[in-house]
């Protein structure tokens, strides 16, 4: 963050995992923080806290119920699930901000939380402008405009990895760009399919500001 170190909350059950973090962290410079389980991780985070990274699996507490806690808290720290978890459709539900599966090199992980902790230049209060400033989460939108499809097979359409995938939708499910429905196919196995909410999307300049309006249709 600008004038100051970061610091960063390392929420991870492996303590020699988590301590090794907390080395190559300390080592870029940043401050740390560690907890190995989730209910010490919310004792640990308060708003001195830039960064969090959460494990999805800890015990007692599960790392997406932490992550609901720090919402929930409004503490305005960035947060990456940094996970053996393999994601699956589930996570489009999570207010994360990054997904790194484990195992994570050094470089990765201070790369990622560089990112998460570099003050940007302010954004337009507009979670739609917010979105649709990612270039894959655009592809993906546009892809999903033609026709709903699972994750599995829009990561085949753009040539992106399913994290990947799985990260933008998130994105724009926040946004209010798609939304998610249940198929069951011919041998009864159920998956998630994901579509485009807008036809169109008006962005209109207003004096300073800007304005954003998503003109919605039904999911097919």
């Amino acid at each position: 963050m600008s004038g100051k170190r970061a610091t960063v909350l390392v929420v991870e059950d492996e303590r020699g995992l988590a301590d090794l973090y907390a080395e190559w962290l300390e080592s870029a410079g940043y401050r740390t923080r560690t907890a190995y389980r989730g209910a010490t991780a919310l004792e640990a985070a308060d708003e001195a806290v830039d960064v969090a990274l959460l494990d999805r699996r800890l015990p007692e507490m599960q790392g997406g119920e932490v992550l609901d806690r720090i919402r929930e808290r409004e503490l305005g720290c960035a947060v990456a699930m940094v996970t053996a978890v393999e994601p699956e459709a589930d996570i489009v539900e999570m207010g994360f901000d990054e997904y790194a599966v484990k195992p994570v090199g050094e470089s990765e992980l201070t790369a990622l939380v560089e990112e998460l902790a570099t003050d940007h230049p302010p954004a337009v209060d507009a979670p739609v402008l917010d979105a649709l400033g990612d270039a894959k989460a655009r592809r993906c939108l546009h892809e999903l405009r033609s026709e709903p499809m699972s994750a599995r097979a829009l990561a085949a359409a753009t040539g992106y990895s399913r994290t990947t995938v799985y990260r933008r939708l998130n994105t724009l499910r926040q946004a209010g760009l798609v939304a998610s429905r249940t198929t069951i196919d011919p041998d009864g196995d159920h998956y998630e399919t994901f579509g485009a909410k807008t036809e169109r999307i008006l962005v209109e300049f207003v004096d300073e500001g800007i304005e954003v309006d998503a003109v919605e249709e039904p999911v097919p």
